[in-house]
């Protein structure tokens, strides 16, 4: 690879412009073409609005996340339904379970849509929604007869003068009738939103801490967040059964940097003026190694130790060229640092940021990092600069495309090819015909590219846009596919699924499929 990228700078190579490129899009029925969790969303859900059993399920509306899901008899949540999942809105209203004919309905600020267990699939519902689920009335009859019991039966709704003193522990403070008290002293409520099941439990719907269960046999209460803060992600990193999640606030609380425990399945959230040592979680860009876990944000970088458990940001008082941070890349055990103003670099485990001698990017952003096995290539508005960190060298790549190389929005390597892509269209290095392809036609706003056998992806604010290299064939997968919104920041590779940090949540797109043609 590395005399490829040499010769790049010297010599100017083939150029070859393949006219006619034409963008497919969805042209045949969706729930025929993917299963139901070919695409999986997860978004902001800590304001519930709604809460409704079902026959296995406890079902929770969200104002901006669609509906969460709980498994009563084996305890744990499986993937929320959303516009993914096919309904028209991810803002519900209310839910209700029919048991008569084993449908779920949700009134969604679209219209009131009907999620068929026996069809597996969300549809649009003209008639009128059913009633919630209520208890027997000769369950309730019996149950107020009796005024020192706390035995609700079940599909009670109760009342917030009917509500217990909970426990909450520690980390949170229950203040009748209705309030709950964080270890901010922020102030969340209990909603009217409560039902209870067959098991002697009351789930319990909040304005800000997500759902809640209560145990009414103890009459302990436990805050469960099952989703993202109040964040349009903009990256996330795998760190072993964990994910990290960052991206910009949406105006509501919690927000802040999410950590999504896989094992066991919990989330968190560290919000700036909170957690010391976090002066902004604005994030755009994230990555880590072993120990570290580093954040890019628009006050600076963020590193997160996880031996110490420490949090701590570094500004320009520690050398950053800017505290506007685009894209972090760790290139070996160094951590290379795009700024809007030229980039820095960082040796892992150590706290100072050094610069480069050579001034060519100084006050020019770079907007994305790729790198060779011996060069880093830097996305800038004025074209790919390559960096060789051995010589403290950088210059401007002459590429030899015919794409004009003028705000590049994107750059990856895969193999021996290097890709780009701009306001001008898309190109890449041909390393066996030594030759440039450019596809000039295919102009989006690009954020970013990722690589999996045979195909090129490349992130954009239409939507996710595949490129299939032997067929030469182009896609564009929007909302009506499954995205959760058009604008997709970044794709993360997982084994053969697609993580994808959009402006309204982490689309999961389970894209290969034996047999499926788009």
């Amino acid at each position: 690879m590395k005399k490829h990228f040499m010769f790049l700078c010297f010599f100017l190579f083939l150029v070859t412009t393949v006219s006619a490129q034409v963008v497919q899009t969805m042209y045949f029925d969706r729930f025929t073409h993917y299963d139901l969790d070919d695409w999986i969303t997860y978004a902001p859900g800590t304001d519930i609005t709604a809460v409704e059993i079902g026959e296995d399920y406890v079902y929770f509306g969200t104002r901006f996340g669609g509906i969460l899901r709980y498994h009563l008899y084996e305890n744990y949540w499986d993937f929320p339904f959303t516009t993914s999942s096919g309904l028209r809105s991810n803002a519900i209203l209310k839910l209700s379970y029919d048991e008569n004919n084993r449908k779920l309905y949700a009134q969604t600020s679209k219209g009131v849509d009907v999620f068929d267990f026996g069809f597996n699939y969300w549809q649009p519902f003209n008639g009128t929604m059913p009633p919630q689920r209520q208890p027997l009335n000769i369950e309730v009859t019996e149950f107020k007869k009796d005024k020192r019991s706390n035995q609700f039966p079940p599909y009670y709704r109760p009342s917030f003068s009917e509500l217990p003193d909970f426990f909450t522990g520690r980390e949170y403070l229950f203040r009748p009738p209705n309030e709950i008290v964080d270890s901010y002293n922020r102030i969340f409520h209990i909603k009217r939103e409560m039902i209870t099941d067959k098991f002697n439990r009351m789930w319990i719907a909040t304005d800000g801490l997500g759902p809640a269960v209560a145990s009414l046999t103890d009459n302990t209460l436990k805050i469960m967040p099952q989703s993202l803060p109040n964040i349009y992600p903009h990256d996330l990193i795998f760190d072993g059964d964990d994910i990290w999640i960052g991206g910009q606030s949406n105006g509501y609380i919690p927000s802040g940097i999410c950590l999504w425990r896989g094992n066991p399945d919990s989330w968190y959230y560290f919000e700036a003026g909170l957690i010391r040592g976090i002066y902004d979680h604005n994030i755009h860009a994230i990555t880590g190694a072993k120990r570290y876990i580093f954040f890019g944000s628009q006050q600076g970088l963020i590193r997160y130790d996880k031996k110490k458990k420490r949090w701590e940001t570094f500004t320009r008082q520690q050398r950053l060229l800017s505290e506007k941070i685009n894209d972090l890349y760790i290139y070996k055990n160094t951590l290379f640092i795009a700024t809007d103003r030229g980039f820095n670099w960082m040796d892992l485990g150590y706290d100072e940021i050094n610069r480069s001698k050579n001034r060519k990017l100084n006050n020019i952003p770079v907007t994305r990092i790729a790198a060779t096995d011996s060069s880093l290539l830097f996305a800038t508005p004025y074209g790919i600069y390559q960096y060789f960190p051995e010589k403290d060298s950088l210059a401007l790549l002459k590429t030899g495309s015919s794409v004009m190389d003028v705000q590049i929005g994107a750059v990856g390597v895969h193999h021996d090819s290097l890709w780009f892509a701009g306001q001008n269209g898309v190109a890449y290095f041909d390393p066996l015909h030594k030759s440039w392809q450019s596809f000039t036609q295919i102009r989006f706003k690009f954020y970013d590219i990722a690589f999996t056998p045979g195909n090129v992806w490349f992130a954009t604010s239409e939507g996710l846009l595949k490129y299939v290299i032997k067929q030469n064939y182009w896609y564009l997968y929007t909302t009506q596919d499954g995205l959760a919104h058009n604008t997709v920041y970044r794709i993360d590779v997982d084994d053969v699924d697609l993580w994808l940090s959009t402006q309204s949540g982490i689309t999961i797109f389970r894209w290969y499929r034996p047999g499926r043609v788009e």
